[in-house]
């Protein structure tokens, strides 16, 4: 409660202030009425002027006595109901700002940012304050959100599907949460990809195709029933998420080389499509990038470009195709064929596509992270003209 004490004190400051000043204005004159009536009955009775001026000062001097101790009592009266006021202002404010737990939630959120330089039995405390909190407020989808990703980076697998599926009541279309949901469920489930797993999954990714969870849980339920083909297109888009170099990047690139030795060692068939394109890639898609009249091409150059091919018409935001490149110089092309193809998806398998762009100052995609974004409908798989497409702020 230390932190009560200041906004105590300036309570207290404030209703200093007031009963200070405030008495000097805060009086009302009262007249007698007795006074004046005698004097009256005495102006009747007689007419000798001496007398008569003896009880005018007499009136004044009784009226001035009358009036000084009716102020006093007056201001008395004023401080006590100023005081009571201040002490009930004081009072309602500190039982309002308990009861409602502002200070708690404050406190809790201090807390949040300091992890950094926090200790393991610092963050022990937290999580068991968190979780007090959460049981008085269990509406609150904050405090569910972040035990979730507590518990479940400790390895408390089913309680952290118990805080999601509380969130999925509230939001039932967070690909975020459907994708934690999904990834817990496949933990509990001894790392198996079940149906509802998987369905929630793939609907974070309808809805959000760069939604790591939600990747990383069908690229291992995938790899885990030998589906190295799908398997391998998850890992792709996991890894084009990432920063080349990063450790995250690295170890999506150990995965796929893992993938590929697999299948290689089980005579698979079917080949997945390689980074590179080869000669016989399938039906492609060429696209001419370049910017609107009066954008300044040197602001957005070295940024991110993505590059994103979707089934014509299709109303689902998840990719068939994706392309990752570094903006050189304006205006550039890109070309998409099978080897861009994400998520076991085979992008000759279209008749047309449509075509959207997107340049990311902080290299992750998606729309809300495009400073420049353009796009193109219904175009042409295997056309040998390039599709332009103008991207506008």
């Amino acid at each position: 409660m230390n932190d009560l004490f200041p906004i105590a004190a300036g309570l207290c400051a404030i209703a200093a202030v007031f009963l200070t000043i405030l008495p000097t204005f805060w009086t009302r004159q009262i007249d007698g009425d007795s006074l004046d009536d005698w004097l009256t009955v005495r102006k009747a009775e007689t007419d000798d002027a001496e007398l008569l001026s003896d009880a005018q000062l007499r009136v004044w001097d009784d009226k001035d006595s009358e009036q000084t101790m009716r102020l006093i009592e007056g201001s008395t009266s004023s401080w006590r109901y100023q005081i009571a006021l201040v002490v009930g202002l004081i009072t309602a404010t500190l039982v309002i700002y308990d009861g409602l737990g502002a200070y708690e939630d404050v406190q809790i959120t201090r807390a949040i940012v300091d992890l950094g330089n926090a200790s393991p039995d610092d963050v022990t405390k937290l999580v068991t304050r968190i979780e007090q909190r959460s049981s008085e407020r269990p509406k609150n989808l904050d405090y569910r959100s972040l035990l979730g990703e507590y518990y479940i980076s400790t390895g408390r697998a089913s309680e952290a599907l118990e805080n999601f599926e509380a969130i999925l009541e509230e939001a039932p279309e967070s690909p975020d949460v459907l994708g934690r949901a999904a990834q817990a469920e496949f933990i509990v489930n001894g790392q198996t990809l079940n149906a509802r797993a998987q369905q929630r999954a793939e609907r974070a990714l309808a809805s959000d195709p760069r939604q790591k969870s939600a990747l990383a849980t069908l690229a291992m339920g995938e790899f885990g029933q030998g589906n190295y083909i799908e398997a391998i297109g998850y890992m792709r888009v996991l890894r084009d998420l990432e920063i080349p170099g990063s450790e995250a990047h690295e170890l999506m690139k150990s995965a796929i080389a893992e993938s590929e030795s697999r299948m290689a060692q089980a005579g698979t068939q079917r080949v997945a499509p390689t980074d590179t394109p080869p000669a016989d890639a399938g039906a492609g898609v060429e696209i001419l990038v370049s910017l609107d009249e009066g954008v300044d091409a040197s602001a957005f150059t070295g940024l991110t470009a993505f590059v994103i091919a979707r089934p014509a018409g299709s109303q689902m935001r998840m990719p068939t195709a994706v392309s990752r490149y570094t903006v050189g110089e304006w205006p550039f092309s890109v070309t998409l064929t099978d080897a861009n193809s994400m998520a076991g998806q085979s992008l000759s398998a279209l008749n047309s596509v449509d075509i959207e762009v997107q340049v990311s100052q902080n290299g992750q995609p998606g729309l809300a992270n495009a400073a420049l974004s353009g796009s193109a409908s219904n175009v042409s798989l295997g056309d040998s003209v390039e599709t332009v497409v103008v991207l506008t702020p």
